[in-house]
């Protein structure tokens, strides 16, 4: 549906209501290819009665698709509750946009948890490099630092004869750096652990994980997460891109079974341990630590070479838990109700 026919939807019914019944649309169509039952499924008042709590509109057709791989519990979350709703209220909006600068993370982290900067613009100033490219010989990598989305317009640069070129043919010079955007990073590539570089060698794979920071204890806890791998050739890892995506066993660090491209659609996989797996964990705990006024974060980690986990990117809004679901795994796993509790307090 094209984005002036959603806005218009927006107006006429509200945020709320015409969010519900695009997702309600969204999954039935997904039902539908995924080839399951349309009707009731097990277990499904149960899920109505939770999310009733939150809206007064529930749609089922997530959980009629989703129930298939995490099991009959309420727990697994409307789309529209979850972005409308719960994470508008674990991540206030008004105190997204600092956070979410990865111009910032240096600042906001410790500087050795994330890829070292090389050059950086701030708001269409002037350029500001950290090192000279004179005398650099690593591969670079260049994204924007505001406003990215699913990988787009994210450059490798490697190192031919005297020059930088990118893996589309751009030379790296002040006048492509210029026109490249207002607002972007520029930074050493990670040579990423060859366990990680296996499932795909042009592209730094990573894994996304949900830390939940509780509103009860302010303790973080890793929630869910996903291991994702790039398509041959490209250079980022998203599903959007061609790539896959695994579920992880949290509690163990180990990949789960099946893996899924961005319908959805299985795809055969052997499972196996990821690497400094204590290591993830304690970075992703320690991210969420510094993130005082939000609750909520997705982590894209990587793992270098010398064993050390790196911090890509988080995110901070719009949370997209199906890819979760898909995987056998809800967002909040055994915190639901303590979210639920904190949103309907602040409502």
């Amino acid at each position: 549906m094209s984005n002036p026919i959603k806005q218009t939807i927006k107006r006429l019914l509200g945020k709320q209501l015409s969010s519900h019944l695009l997702y309600r649309r969204y999954y039935r169509r997904a039902l539908e290819r995924a080839g399951f039952p349309m009707g009731k499924a097990a277990g499904e008042e149960a899920y109505k009665a939770k999310w009733h709590q939150l809206s007064r509109w529930v749609e089922p057709y997530s959980y009629r698709l989703f129930s298939h791989y995490c099991g009959p519990t309420p727990d697994i979350i409307p789309e529209d509750i979850m972005h409308n709703i719960v994470e508008a209220t674990l991540n206030p909006r008004h105190l997204w946009d600092v956070y979410e600068d990865k111009n910032m993370f240096p600042l906001l982290l410790d500087a050795d948890v994330v890829p070292r900067t090389v050059a950086r613009r701030v708001g269409g100033g002037p350029i500001d490099y950290a090192t000279s490219l004179a005398g650099l010989q690593v591969p670079l990598i260049l994204k924007p630092s505001i406003a990215s989305s699913c990988g787009e317009h994210i450059l490798r640069f490697d190192r031919v004869g005297d020059n930088y070129v990118s893996n589309t043919g751009l030379p790296l010079d002040e006048a492509m750096l210029t026109a490249y955007g207002s607002d972007w990073v520029l930074q050493e590539a990670i040579v990423q652990h060859p366990l990680m570089a296996q499932f795909c060698s042009t592209s730094v794979n990573t894994m996304r994980l949900v830390v939940y920071r509780s509103v009860v204890d302010l303790q973080p806890h890793l929630t869910c997460g996903i291991f994702r791998m790039g398509n041959e050739g490209s250079v980022v890892d998203n599903a959007v891109a061609g790539g896959l995506y695994v579920g992880i066993d949290v509690e163990h660090g180990r990949l789960r079974g099946d893996a899924f491209d961005i319908m959805g659609r299985h795809k055969p996989f052997v499972g196996c341990d990821l690497p400094c797996w204590d290591k993830v964990v304690d970075l992703a705990c320690y991210v969420a630590s510094r993130i005082p006024h939000h609750h909520l974060l997705a982590l894209d980690i990587a793992v270098a070479a010398n064993e050390k986990p790196m911090l890509l990117e988080y995110n901070i809004g719009g949370f997209s838990s199906c890819v979760y679901n898909y995987t056998g795994q809800t967002v909040f796993g055994q915190y639901t109700d303590e979210v639920i509790r904190w949103v309907l307090a602040r409502r």
